[in-house]
């Protein structure tokens, strides 16, 4: 399986592909989508989208899985993130791959273990179980990766 993990963000979108082989996991690919705070909100989603589009189409994924955002007091902040994954799952069914959604505390439950933990530890949990050589240059990206191992393992999981 070839998990696409997405952070949505409005100026900063992480993205992290992981590969399952077995009870192995994979790096393919991870960054994160710049969208220039100096365009408006539509500009913004569709830079988003294109580049949503162009790594699904590179890559190939069985799934696309998104970090569902917390919602905060800031209603358009809201408002604004939910466009941003508004945006993605238009580009993964557009490209019939199937998405699904965890929240935080999901995520961190399946990486570290431990629902309140860090972002550190969630960094640092990411770069151990993929073996990368060095940790994930940005939050973003380091999140995005953890999805997907979240999505995995739970698939895994499942199979049982």
């Amino acid at each position: 399986m070839l998990a696409l993990g997405i952070d949505p963000g409005t100026t900063d979108t992480g993205y992290g592909l992981v590969e399952s082989r077995g009870s192995n996991l994979f790096i393919q690919s991870y960054g994160t989508i710049k969208a220039s705070k100096k365009f408006d909100m539509s500009r913004r989603l569709q830079a988003i989208y294109l580049e949503v589009e162009k790594i699904i189409n590179t890559h190939k994924p069985d799934a696309v899985i998104i970090e569902k955002g917390f919602y905060s007091k800031n209603v358009q902040s809201t408002i604004k993130l939910a466009q941003v994954n508004g945006v993605i799952m238009l580009a993964s069914v557009n490209a019939g791959v199937p998405v699904f959604e965890y929240t935080p505390l999901e995520v961190k439950l399946a990486v570290v273990g431990y629902g309140a933990a860090k972002k550190e530890q969630v960094q640092h949990m990411v770069y151990h179980i993929l073996k990368l050589k060095e940790p994930v240059d940005t939050d973003h990206a380091a999140d995005a990766l953890a999805v997907a191992i979240c999505h995995i393992n739970s698939k895994i999981k499942y199979q049982r």
